[in-house]
C-alpha cells in the first residue's frame, strides 16, 4: 500500500488534534447552528468530532474543518460526499436542497470554531456561489 506522507500548509492554522467536549457547545454558535448539527451531523459525527459510525466521518485534526475559508465544509453539506475506502463506499448526504444558504453558512461555521482551529466566516453569498458552482 502506497502511502502519502501529511503535509503542512503555513497558510493554514495548526489543527485542533484533540476532540472538544461532548457537551454541546452553543458558546461557539448560536442554538440555531447547535440544533442543526444536532439534527443532521452529530449522529454520524459526533459531539467530539469523533465519529461513533466510521473513523473516515471523524473531523478531530481534519483538513477541511481546520481551513477558515470552510470552502470545503460547506461544499461537503451542499454536495454531500461520495468517497471509496477499501473497506467499499462511504457516503454522506446532501443537504443542499434540505438547507438555505444562510443555514449552511451556520452549520458550516459551527463546524469550524468547534472542531477546527479557528472558526470561519463563510457568507450565504459564499454559499451561493459554491452552488452556482455545480451547475457550471
Amino acid at each position: 500500500m502506497h502511502v502519502v506522507p501529511a503535509t503542512t500548509d503555513p497558510d493554514l492554522p495548526a489543527p485542533k488534534l484533540a476532540p472538544p467536549p461532548a457537551a454541546v457547545m452553543a458558546s461557539t454558535g448560536d442554538a440555531h447552528a447547535a440544533a442543526l448539527f444536532s439534527g443532521a451531523c452529530a449522529g454520524c459525527h459526533g459531539w467530539t468530532g469523533t465519529s461513533p459510525v466510521l473513523s473516515y466521518a471523524s473531523f478531530t485534526g481534519a483538513r477541511s474543518v481546520n481551513d477558515p475559508s470552510a470552502r470545503n465544509v460547506a461544499q461537503a453539506i451542499v454536495w454531500g460526499v461520495n468517497r471509496h475506502t477499501p473497506s467499499g463506499p462511504v457516503n454522506m448526504p446532501a443537504f443542499g436542497s434540505s438547507y438555505s444558504d444562510t443555514e449552511i453558512a451556520i452549520l458550516a461555521n459551527y463546524v469550524t470554531a468547534r472542531f477546527g482551529a479557528a472558526a470561519s466566516q463563510i457568507s450565504a453569498a459564499d454559499v451561493a456561489r459554491i452552488r452556482q458552482e455545480a451547475s457550471q
